[in-house]
């Protein structure tokens, strides 16, 4: 555990003055380093059992920051004013998250039957999971004009799909791609539940293109049990369920707020990198499933997501 670690992980980590006493484990230039601060490390850390090893190298690692802390302090970095706009933003978010989690989140637990009805709904990330070998086209949604589509409704193969494009002159990228269920959007599940070798469905993406999908080949994927996948699905639910919590708060404090706009602008503002409930949500379900990791379903399609 170093010193880089420990600055990525350690989050109020400036110098600790307080009374000489049996909590304080270690001094460095007479900065006391205390019992609190060292669980602290261990919370972020993830460390689930101490000992003395992982203590003493608790220990290192408080020291060598402790160490940074004070050159840095000692260089007037703390008063560089693109440090005291970094403190800012992370003392924003901090109060934004610790409000969420107190006040706007729910409290109760994703119940056993929640995660069990979540279970039975999804058979393709559990039960009955597969992976499908596609081969896509990315093309601009609007070369796919209504007679185009028509064509592409007949084709039943992955050749009669190029052809048709090739016909059109429209221009596309293509790649052939393995996809286990979980890399799939999460509304897109029951298209794929029903596809067959030979059927292409549709994704919209971003920038005005559209991602034509062709099944070649479909194989079946060791089946995951309600056990192992309560923890992820439970992640899920509590994820989604707070992400919902966070939009109805915002809607509702939008309407009661004086909000103004100074910047001239012919439409609407622009909106910020991530929407406002995922600027509270940390770690928020998506429109995708519960993240499956297993060394079965390590292959990814790019620009599937």
């Amino acid at each position: 555990m170093g010193w880089l670690a420990l600055l990525a992980g350690v989050t109020g980590c400036g110098a600790h003055q307080g009374s000489r006493t049996s909590q304080v484990v270690a001094t460095v230039n007479d900065e006391e380093i205390t019992v609190m601060q060292l669980n602290q490390l261990f919370r972020t850390s993830g460390v689930s059992e101490v000992t003395a090893e992982t203590r003493r190298g608790a220990l290192e690692s408080l020291t060598d920051e402790a160490l940074l802390v004070q050159a840095a302090i000692k260089s007037d970095i703390h008063r560089d004013p693109q440090f005291v706009q970094a403190l800012e933003q992370a003392r924003r978010r901090l109060l934004v998250q610790y409000f969420a989690e107190r006040v706007v989140y729910p409290r109760t637990p994703v119940s056993s039957e929640d995660v069990t009805e979540y279970y039975r709904k999804q058979p393709l990330l559990f039960a009955n999971r597969r992976e499908f070998r596609l081969t896509t086209f990315l093309a601009d949604q609007a070369d796919l004009t209504p007679p185009v589509s028509a064509e592409l409704n007949n084709v039943g193969s992955v050749e009669q799909l190029r052809a048709v494009l090739d016909a059109h002159a429209i221009k596309y990228v293509t790649q052939m791609v393995s996809v286990p269920p979980e890399q799939l959007p999460i509304d897109e599940l029951p298209s794929f539940e029903k596809a067959h070798v030979g059927d292409v469905l549709y994704s919209q993406q971003a920038g005005g293109k559209t991602l034509l999908m062709a099944v070649t080949a479909i194989e079946d994927d060791v089946p995951l049990s309600l056990e192992r996948a309560r923890p992820m699905i439970e992640e899920y639910l509590r994820n989604s369920r707070n992400r919902e919590a966070a939009e109805r708060y915002l809607k509702s404090a939008r309407a009661t707020a004086k909000i103004a706009y100074t910047e001239v602008a012919t439409d609407k503002p622009a909106a910020p990198a991530g929407t406002p409930a995922e600027a509270i949500v940390t770690g928020a379900a998506s429109s995708s499933p519960p993240p499956i990791r297993d060394a079965r379903a390590s292959s990814t399609a790019t620009g599937l997501n």
